[in-house]
């Protein structure tokens, strides 16, 4: 359970500040970005989802998301970071966080990938309403966000 909650906050977060930037501060599209946007929706999307039916799939695609997100931040990164930045300073916590969900995202998908296990089993904790509700949830989101992409 605390895998999906992990990989649903991380990708949540990763596509609204992405979002954000783009829409309030208009910093321009830039294919570091859009790898970003949709590794953070694949992740919150499609790896919290999947990780609730089948531990080792959903960890896989998590790990391939968080690998990912990590050119972006990096290169985020070197500009918030770089000596004379006028970066305000929530912008450097906000960017220390996200990197924090992104590499702790990276060492649970690691340690359940390469792990010993089956390949079938699901998270155990809730019962099968649960998971098809918390299932709901980020399918609900990544729909409507396909709907609006073309938008943003």
């Amino acid at each position: 359970m605390t895998r999906y909650l992990l990989y649903f906050l991380t990708g949540v977060a990763t596509a609204t500040v992405i979002l954000f930037f783009r829409g309030y501060i208009l910093v321009p599209k830039n294919t570091y970005a859009d790898v970003a946007l949709l590794a953070g929706m694949a992740l919150f999307g499609l790896a919290s989802w999947l990780t609730l039916f089948r531990i080792k799939l959903g960890t896989l695609l998590a790990l391939l998301c968080s690998l990912a997100l990590v050119p972006w931040l990096v290169r985020i990164g070197l500009r918030i970071w770089a000596t004379g930045s006028d970066a305000p300073q929530v912008v450097q916590i906000v960017h220390i966080s996200v990197s924090v969900l992104v590499l702790f995202s990276l060492i649970v998908s690691a340690r359940y990938t390469f792990s010993r296990g089956s390949w079938r089993s699901g998270t155990t904790g809730p019962v099968l309403m649960l998971k098809l509700f918390l299932a709901i949830m980020p399918l609900a989101i990544l729909i409507s966000w396909l709907l609006v992409m073309n938008r943003v």
